[in-house]
């Protein structure tokens, strides 16, 4: 694995700075690969061997991405945002998987360590990169269930297009409707958008 220090500083060029939550996410990855003993994830016969749960969208998400090298485009990196500092670790080989959340007594862990510094943006950094794991983190094993279709892996047969408006669907994800398969917006499911009309696009 990279010393730790290039990677908060390679997690921190990603996410635009080091800040307590990147280095939280970089301490959390190391510790989740190590418990389900896949130690250097970005290792090439490694790549297919690692999935991640994280269950926030913040900062620690960066962090995670750069220890495991999972990324959304893999399909080895989700985002399941239950708004809690927490990510799951899945060896996808032997299917052992290890949740790590933040221990809810870290911050004043923290702030204990170094009682004097008055800039709490470099405290929590100096103090996360300080702190022993056992004093930032629970983990616990547990077991995912997973559908076929969430898993890494190519969907390249798992393509088809909606039998209404045409477009293409990926990853299995066709609703089917009445003996047809159909998107989700033709389907009547709920939308992240409200659609207000096409835009012609000029050359």
């Amino acid at each position: 694995m990279q010393d730790r220090e290039k990677l908060y500083q390679k997690a921190g060029d990603l996410h635009g700075s080091i800040c307590g939550g990147v280095v939280l996410g970089v301490r959390m990855a190391l510790l989740g690969c190590r418990m389900i003993d896949l130690n250097e994830p970005q290792r090439f016969e490694n790549r297919k061997k690692l999935m991640v749960l994280v269950e926030t969208d913040r900062c620690a998400t960066d962090g995670i991405q750069t220890v495991t090298g999972c990324t959304l485009g893999k399909r080895t990196l989700r985002v399941m945002d239950y708004g809690i500092m927490a990510a799951t670790f899945i060896n996808l080989e032997t299917m052992k998987a290890v949740r790590v959340s933040m221990h809810s007594g870290s911050r004043e862990r923290a702030k204990a360590l170094f009682p004097e510094m008055k800039d709490k943006k470099r405290l929590y950094v100096e103090a996360y990169k300080t702190l022993p794991d056992r004093d930032l983190f629970k983990a616990e094993e547990v077991k995912v269930k997973a559908p076929e279709v969430e898993l890494p892996g190519s969907s390249a047969q798992k393509r088809s297009l909606c039998e209404l408006c045409g477009e293409e669907i990926l990853g299995g994800r066709a609703i089917p409707r009445e003996g047809k398969l159909l998107c989700r917006r033709c389907a009547c499911l709920p939308l992240y958008y409200d659609a207000a009309g096409e835009i012609s696009l000029l050359e």
